[in-house]
């Protein structure tokens, strides 16, 4: 394949690339181009040639090549000849790389190819060499125009910290990008910030600016850079901040250093000179303590978790901070209130953890937080409305439905919007998709009361369906996929039956999600003792000890449920549930927050058989309450299970208070149901509830056929 062919190759897989970075390409999304500090997503994916992205506001037209040059190489920005940006790269390093990540059997460019790269990029570093050399004239002229401004003091900078980190203005400032393109923009006052002797931040220092004047009051030129720079070369206390007035503010006190990264999109470069700075350091001196103050909206959160990530793989020492509490920012405190600003600083440098701030900002926050309901009523009853943050245990004998029961969960949750990881490590991927349609197919036979029209998870992966199938029941299983098909991409399924993966690989997996995309999944793990040992010489027992301990940590480090499942000792397998059944589970017992233990009803009994138990189209389970630390302990849910159908029945939710059902109650000899069944249908991604009298008595019916008729199962 020539090289034309595979450059078109890969540029079709911009799509892939841009679902890969968390982006949709439906809709606008923030710029990639790290010198853009989009405050609104301007970046859009061109549909009419499916090969660029295009940002309205900065003017980047980039395909896949730039992408990849500035995501993973680390490519920094100059101006082509009309003023652009574009990221300046060897091509044939993005080429390289290109085709490894898209497995495309292709040989790498040779020394011709490189030749035409090369002109190109003489040609930008020839237009970035004219903005450099205007860019240093400009900061110098600005410097000595300092005096003409009062902008800097009104934010509570002094003339001698202005002075000492090169500030400067210009009464008349335009953009000399825009004049090399050929434009012609508007003069505004400017407060000049130095980033580097090429490069500055020119900040509008009118009063009351227009909706399109605040859309360029903060513009950067020449090539990105951190904000004192310098001040990481040290061993000291240095804040982490976006914005380089919130850094002067901080110097401003003399508490401690602070750098600014200029945009939250700024955290690979700001990696890039730590690294370089640790790797002037030997036998691990370089030992600076870092502040992480970032705003507090979305995308302050995910550059601090990417902050934290990259320093954490550094083995340098972070914290995650406050600082302007009650306040906008930080320069708003210091303006506000200096000395309280500054013990604010001295405090959080003298006690970073600040853990009585932390538990007072928690429960503030935790005002907000939602129950996550399960679909269940009892169950939810029982846990305060649902799931929160902690470690949950769902355990039980093999066989007996705990991944059919975490499946329901996850798939009700998933479908009234919210993100689900589901680790599968003893069913593979297209296993657990095919339950969940199996079930869909179950309530839906139940309306038309046709249990023939019901299928069974075997059934459907056999295929053949056109011969095997009647038009009633090829009807219904489409209709199944399609309500399957309008939430399933909100249950992300990890296939680990082949690839098993250890308890830091799913760390890892969560925390890369919780950074690309900002959610908080709920993440369930099935199952706990086949998980992949981090220490192979390790006993089992200590090893998924290990495993529990990293799922506590994971559930507190996002604020998120952490589902897992785990067998029983075989002891337990002709006894009730109880603590003891957990005995091989590393310490579940004592990490989780809560723990529930699955039983066949009679479980224990002396004429117990649990094999004729298991073997019961409908099984009567119980679900117990072992432990729930901020609730109901010992409780004992009933649920009716149908095993060929993938479906659990809370038949706690009676009729009580619904006018319109029948008066009619099961017979619990044949369905082995404790109570009058209040049955949840799923229809169409939306749950209803089965409030008229006509669906009630077809469940009812569905109900009592299955147990006389043959149901098509194969």
């Amino acid at each position: 394949m020539s090289n034309s062919k595979v450059k078109d190759q890969i540029k079709q897989q911009l799509p892939d690339f841009l679902n890969g970075q968390g982006i949709s390409i439906d809709k606008p999304f923030t710029c990639l181009n790290p010198e853009h500090d989009d405050k609104k997503p301007s970046m859009s994916f061109d549909k009419k040639d499916g090969k660029h992205v295009h940002c309205f506001g900065c003017g980047a037209y980039w395909d896949i090549f730039d992408l990849i040059a500035v995501t993973k190489l680390h490519a920094q920005i100059v101006a082509d000849n009309q003023g652009k940006p574009v990221p300046n790269f060897n091509f044939a390093d993005a080429y390289s790389l290109a085709i490894k990540m898209y497995g495309i059997n292709a040989e790498p460019l040779t020394t011709s190819n490189k030749t035409e790269q090369n002109q190109v990029k003489n040609e930008q570093l020839g237009m970035q060499s004219k903005v450099n050399e205007i860019n240093q004239k400009l900061v110098a002229t600005a410097q000595s125009n300092l005096q003409n401004t009062d902008y800097f003091s009104k934010r509570g900078i002094s003339l001698e910290t202005a002075k000492a980190y090169g500030l400067g203005y210009s009464s008349e400032w335009v953009s000399p990008k825009a004049i090399l393109n050929g434009a012609k923009p508007e003069a505004s006052p400017r407060l000049i910030i130095p980033t580097s002797n090429t490069s500055y931040i020119a900040r509008d220092v009118r009063n009351d600016l227009t909706e399109a004047e605040q859309k360029y009051a903060k513009m950067k030129e020449g090539q990105v850079h951190i904000f004192n720079e310098q001040a990481l070369s040290k061993n000291q206390p240095i804040f982490i901040v976006e914005g380089e007035i919130d850094a002067l503010s901080i110097i401003e006190t003399g508490v401690a250093q602070a750098v600014a990264l200029g945009s939250t999109s700024n955290v690979n470069l700001f990696a890039k000179c730590v690294s370089q700075q640790q790797n002037q350091f030997k036998n691990n001196d370089y030992q600076p303590t870092f502040l992480i103050a970032m705003d507090n909206d979305s995308a302050g959160q995910l550059a601090t978790n990417r902050l934290t990530n990259t320093l954490n793989k550094l083995h340098l020492t972070n914290y995650d901070v406050q600082i302007a509490r009650g306040h906008k920012d930080a320069n708003e405190a210091l303006v506000a209130n200096r000395k309280e600003f500054e013990d604010e600083l001295a405090q959080t440098v003298k006690d970073p953890n600040n853990y009585l701030q932390g538990l007072l900002d928690y429960i503030n926050n935790s005002q907000d937080v939602q129950a996550i309901p399960t679909g269940f009523d009892n169950l939810d009853k029982v846990l305060d409305g649902g799931l929160y943050e902690g470690l949950y245990g769902i355990g039980a004998i093999s066989s007996l439905g705990k991944t059919t029961f975490a499946l329901q969960i996850a798939d009700y949750i998933a479908m009234n919007g919210r993100p689900v990881m589901y680790f599968a490590l003893e069913m593979g991927r297209y296993e657990l998709m095919t339950k969940s349609i199996s079930r869909h197919t179950f309530m839906n036979a139940s309306i038309d009361h046709k249990p023939e029209l019901a299928q069974t998870t075997r059934s459907i992966l056999k295929g053949k369906w056109q011969k095997r199938y009647s038009k009633a029941q090829l009807a219904n299983v489409t209709k199944s996929i399609e309500q399957y098909g309008d939430y399933y991409s909100n249950v992300v399924i990890h296939d680990g039956t082949e690839a098993r993966p250890k308890i830091s690989d799913i760390q890892k997996v969560v925390d890369d999600y919780v950074l690309r995309t900002g959610e908080r999944p709920v993440v369930i793990i099935d199952y706990l003792q086949i998980l992949k040992p981090e220490e192979p010489s390790a006993t089992d027992k200590a090893n998924v000890t290990t495993s529990v301990n990293a799922m506590k940590k994971l559930a507190t480090k996002h604020h998120i449920p952490v589902i897992t499942i785990s067998s029983f000792n075989r002891d337990s397998y002709n006894t009730k549930v109880s603590m003891k059944s957990f005995k091989e589970s590393g310490d579940i017992e004592y990490s989780s927050d809560v723990l529930i233990g699955l039983q066949l009803t009679g479980t224990g009994d002396e004429d117990f058989d649990v094999d004729h138990a298991k073997a019961q189209e409908c099984r009567e389970i119980q679900a117990v309450i072992l432990k729930n630390r901020n609730g109901q302990t010992g409780d004992t849910l009933d649920f009716a299970y149908y095993p060929m159908f993938n479906f659990y029945l809370d038949p706690e939710a009676s009729l009580k208070g619904n006018s319109e059902a029948p008066k009619t109650t099961i017979d619990t000899a044949t369905l082995k149901v404790n109570a009058a069944i209040h049955c949840r249908l799923w229809t169409v991604g939306k749950l209803h509830q089965l409030k008229t009298a006509s669906i009630y008595i077809g469940i009812l019916k569905l109900l009592k056929l299955l147990t006389k008729c043959s149901i098509r199962r194969y």
